[in-house]
């Protein structure tokens, strides 16, 4: 289960983003809750973003997306949604607050939508945002363990991996070429981002990294040494890699080993022929 938060203004263009269908399968207004237009997501949003006047930020809104694992999603229920709204709000102290849920289906798979109002009616001041990631990785693994599912590492886990492997290949690989084959032997894939961070690395779950903070080196100097190479696009590898998780949630664990024993065995001829010069 993916869980991300982060604080935001203008409901307006949330409300227009939740009820925009673009690639989504469907969607759906599934819940509104303390506002006073209980049938109306933009109203609501717009009631609950207003509210930031009062103070001196222009972000009074709190807004998550709970994305669970291919195979997963499916067999949450309606209350099992709600559920995790609440284990949310617990864990990052909007409990009580006015909150709206939209659904999204993409692709066969749903994620959820919630946004909170962060304006306190009785302290009179914004709910704090600190430490929100923390909270997001308790709620996430509350979640998982109450509805069953499988656990989700913790997010740095590889991260100290990553950073020296990078450094090593970055430092042994003086063309760009050559750096992205090699880091793609170790089974992650270079690609260029429309987001915050220009060029990212996935590994083989489909997370993203900033490649150029990974690799500890300077912008310019990532953009130098990738320059003129076609890299692929990280939401169309993010994508298929999301594909074949849920594929291979439709196998049989014998079907499963059936498969991998073919891959291994593909591997080992195409490294005999490597070897014998063919």
């Amino acid at each position: 289960m993916i869980v991300k938060g982060r604080i935001r203004g203008n409901g307006g263009q949330l409300a227009s983003y939740l009820l925009r269908k673009g690639e989504n399968d469907t969607v759906r207004l599934f819940d509104i809750r303390g506002t006073s237009h209980l049938y109306d997501l933009r109203k609501s949003l717009l009631e609950m973003s207003f509210t930031s006047e009062l103070t001196r930020t222009d972000k009074g809104l709190y807004h998550v997306q709970i994305n669970p694992r291919p195979g997963e999603d499916k067999k949450m229920t309606a209350d099992d949604w709600l559920r995790a709204a609440e284990i949310m709000e617990e864990e990052t102290g909007f409990k009580g607050q006015k909150r709206i849920m939209v659904m999204h289906e993409k692709k066969g798979r749903i994620h959820m939508h919630v946004a909170w109002e962060r304006y306190s009616h009785g302290t009179g001041k914004m709910i704090s945002n600190k430490y929100s990631r923390y909270a997001q990785d308790r709620a996430r693994k509350r979640m998982e363990n109450e509805f069953s599912q499988n656990r989700t590492p913790d997010k740095n886990i590889e991260r100290p991996e990553l950073n020296k492997l990078l450094a090593e290949l970055w430092a042994l690989h003086p063309s760009g070429k050559a750096f992205i084959k090699a880091v793609g032997q170790y089974g992650y894939t270079v690609c260029r981002s429309e987001g915050r961070r220009p060029m990212v690395i996935i590994n083989k779950a489909g997370r993203s990294f900033d490649l150029v903070r990974e690799t500890k080196v300077k912008t310019k100097d990532m953009r130098e040494r990738l320059k003129g190479l076609q890299l692929p696009h990280d939401k169309q590898v993010i994508a298929s890699i999301r594909e074949r998780q849920q594929n291979d949630t439709k196998e049989t664990p014998r079907e499963k080993r059936i498969r991998e024993l073919k891959e291994q065995m593909e591997q080992h001829e195409k490294a005999k022929d490597k070897q014998q010069g063919r």
